[in-house]
């Protein structure tokens, strides 16, 4: 699976992890995801969670209980994701050394 033209994406106001996540969905599962996660994110839907990640599976995480949720795609044991930094692929020990908590959903 080839998704390297994603990792030359940047965070910018209006471009935030969360487009990122569902451009990278439709990309990879080829489903538009924008609406499941609008709705997810304001309350009224639902993702199913599971108990050990599945590639893909979209991965929410957040650094401390006053933090914001942040998303990103489990993908072969690495998530793929939209930080400050740009887009990486990083594996996933790695993200958690500055992640409190990482819940996967299909």
């Amino acid at each position: 699976m080839n998704f390297d033209h994603l990792l030359s994406k940047t965070y910018q106001p209006g471009y935030t992890c969360y487009e990122f996540a569902c451009e990278a969905w439709q990309h990879i599962a080829d489903e538009n995801l924008t609406e499941r996660m609008q709705d997810f994110l304001n309350g009224t839907g639902t993702f199913v969670p599971i108990d050990t990640p599945e590639s893909p599976c979209i991965a929410f995480y957040y650094r401390n209980d006053n933090s914001p949720t942040h998303v990103g795609l489990f993908i072969d044991g690495r998530i793929l994701h939209l930080g400050f930094r740009g887009a990486q692929y990083a594996p996933l020990d790695l993200l958690m050394t500055t992640f409190k908590e990482v819940r996967f959903y299909k």
